[in-house]
């Protein structure tokens, strides 16, 4: 059966498909009409350039037959016009220069320019346009379109809470745990749905289903005062068989407020993912005393460097200030780092943004993840936190793409400046949906006793230092730094780079949820994080194979499948350890997160190194050869490659606090 909210999406996602389709429609009507008289315009303009320079070496008294330079001249003019297929000119008297040889085709479009001088006809040029080039550009244009319309199909349903409202969205959620509860024989009662909207639509089921569980109960009692046992046993059965005379946590419509605020965040970020590296290639200083590999890691890295450090101190920060300050502050924070970056013209005022704009981001996603926290409880938890990630998921998926098209069509600034515009409007968002909640004290921070302590949890270090750090390691190297600078040395557009960065959240938010289920199914976590460094890891090394795009694909896909498999099971492994008596689960955690974060940063910086040094095909496998071997070693280490059935809830809620950042 499908539910309420499911029904309203799949409603709002046929309108909107209804519109793209339109909309791409439109597009193509328009690529035709306006870039096929572009491309005619051009080539006639370059017909009279050359025809002016053969008139003028005709006034100057040059025989035309015997002028020098003319084919050389085309050859350049049809370098830099892909579209010019051939160029031709043709003397009255007989004879002429060819540079290009056109395709055979039946209708082929030629622009003539006659070559004149006093009203005496001295030739002609011709140049023929070629229309496979004339229909890559209108396809480029169709393909970016088709992207953006996915794009917009996404962020439209990730924002259906804003338009829907937050009591709208709770009083959904009510009806249809409900309905789904009624439909599946469930007769506990579900905690109250006050403040919703929804408390006189709801409250006749509710009261009947109360009556159903004090008449379970007056039945129970009245066996039990009789000592009829098997009457007892049967009611027992049937209460546990509907869950009668419960009461259900439902889920909580508050830790669900902030996702649109996140989501509007996260994008604001990932749109900087297909040009940074390039631009601050460009940035960087000739003769600065740093290659421009090593120029185009360093933002990357302090960025990830500041979200690594800031992570422990700022959840108890957040704490302090309040979630919901803490996300504006953060919000804030970040967007002032965008805007100057995008201002900045100078490569250390540049690389002094990204680390405001990296300290605006840690305060941003602790503070939400802080909210969820506080506003779930229990089983709810685990999916008001898969809920969070998947809304940082999807913004990897929406960012590149359209940032990518930013930058192509109007500049590195004008997307840096739209990044800026979303984390303010994130601000706004915040401000509208997120309850206000009183400040308070935080909790203990952790120490760097806890983090030593954590360190010596059973084989713990094992598995931060084989797998979680080198999963990140070449995660942030391959996806942010080698895949955008090798597709731009290969004359990919930003657009295109955009396009491919796409693969890897794709994949993860397909495959995450199974192999979590899985794993669970088949209780072999250890198992499951082991094979997912193996699988991120030979992808990589695959690359030196045969270095072409299809490996790069490849490697992208075989680390989205990797990471996919082994991420929900790592962070359950961590969760298990993190339970374990005599150690600090804050410490272990905390640890955890630290380690991730720093793998983060140090990718980009090895790579940046590796890559001016060896080239991109080593430099990707070096980090493949890191992962296989993190992998070995933690299967070698002692830990079980199964693990007893523990709670399936602690999979799922620790994996979803999982970010590609």
């Amino acid at each position: 059966m499908i539910g309420l909210r499911a029904g309203i999406t799949v409603a709002i996602a046929l309108i909107l498909c209804a519109a793209l389709a339109l909309i791409a429609w439109g597009a193509h009507r328009a690529a035709e009409r306006t870039i096929v008289p572009a491309i005619l315009e051009k080539a006639e303009s370059v017909g009279r350039s050359a025809a002016a320079l053969v008139e003028r070496a005709d006034a100057a008294g040059i025989p035309l037959d015997r002028l020098v330079g003319v084919r050389s001249y085309f050859d350049e003019l049809r370098a830099a016009n892909a579209e010019f297929a051939q160029i031709d000119l043709t003397l009255a008297g007989g004879g002429g220069v060819r540079s290009g040889i056109a395709a055979d085709d039946d209708a082929p479009t030629v622009v003539r320019v006659p070559v004149m001088r006093d009203g005496r006809g001295l030739g002609e040029i011709a140049i023929t346009i070629d229309p496979s080039v004339v229909w890559a550009q209108v396809a480029a244009v169709l393909v970016d379109v088709a992207f953006i319309g996915v794009v917009a199909l996404l962020v439209a349903l990730e924002l259906v809470a804003l338009v829907v409202g937050t009591r709208g969205i709770a009083a959904m959620t009510a009806v249809e745990q409900r309905v789904r509860g009624l439909a599946r024989g469930l007769l506990s009662q579900w905690s109250s749905c006050t403040g919703t909207g929804a408390e006189r639509l709801l409250a006749p089921v509710d009261a009947q289903v109360a009556r159903l569980g004090a008449r379970h109960a007056a039945a129970c009692a009245a066996a039990r005062a009789r000592g009829d046992h098997a009457l007892v046993t049967r009611l027992e059965m049937l209460a546990a068989r509907t869950g009668i005379g419960d009461v259900t946590p439902g889920e909580s419509a508050l830790a669900g407020a902030i996702r649109p605020a996140l989501f509007l965040f996260m994008l604001a970020e990932e749109l900087t993912r297909p040009f940074l590296p390039r631009l601050a290639q460009s940035l960087a200083p000739a003769g600065g005393g740093i290659g421009p590999d090593t120029a185009a890691s360093l933002p990357i890295v302090a960025f990830m460097a500041v979200v690594a450090l800031c992570q422990i101190p700022f959840a108890g920060l957040s704490e302090r200030l309040g979630r919901r300050h803490g996300f504006v502050l953060g919000a804030l924070l970040a967007a002032a780092g965008y805007a100057l970056s995008a201002l900045s013209q100078h490569y250390l005022l540049f690389l002094g943004a990204r680390v405001v704009s990296g300290i605006g981001y840690a305060l941003v996603f602790v503070s939400a993840q802080g909210h969820v926290v506080d506003h779930s409880h229990g089983g709810g938890r685990s999916a008001a936190l898969a809920v969070f990630v998947r809304a940082i998921m999807v913004a990897c998926l929406c960012g590149p793409p359209i940032g990518g098209v930013i930058a192509d069509r109007l500049g590195p600034s004008a997307a840096l400046g739209a990044s800026a515009v979303l984390a303010v409007v994130s601000l706004g968002v915040a401000l509208m949906v997120v309850p206000r909640a009183p400040r308070r004290a935080a909790h203990v921070a952790v120490g760097v006793g806890d983090l030593l302590q954590a360190t010596r949890a059973p084989r713990l270090m094992a598995l931060l230092l084989g797998c979680a750090f080198p999963a990140k390691l070449l995660f942030a190297a391959l996806c942010l730094l080698l895949v955008p600078l090798e597709l731009q040395h290969q004359g990919y557009s930003a657009a295109a780079i955009g396009r491919f960065q796409m693969i890897y959240p794709l994949l993860m938010v397909l495959a995450v949820p199974l192999f979590a289920a899985l794993a669970d199914r088949l209780q072999a976590r250890a198992a499951f994080v082991v094979a997912g460094g193996l699988v991120c890891g030979l992808g990589a090394l695959a690359v030196p194979l045969y270095p072409s795009v299809a490996l790069i694909v490849f490697a992208l896909a075989m680390l989205g499948l990797g990471q996919a498999l082994s991420i929900a099971s790592q962070s359950a492994l961590v969760a298990d350890m993190a339970a374990l008596p005599g150690f600090s689960s804050a410490g272990v955690l905390g640890l955890f997160r630290l380690v991730e974060r720093s793998g983060n940063a140090a990718g980009p910086a090895a790579a940046g190194i590796l890559l001016a040094a060896v080239g991109f095909s080593v430099t990707t496998a070096a980090m493949g050869v890191v992962v296989v071997a993190g992998a070995v070693a933690f299967a070698l280490s002692g830990h079980r490659l199964s693990a007893p059935s523990g709670s399936r809830r602690a999979t799922r809620a620790a994996s979803s606090e999982g970010s590609p950042v």
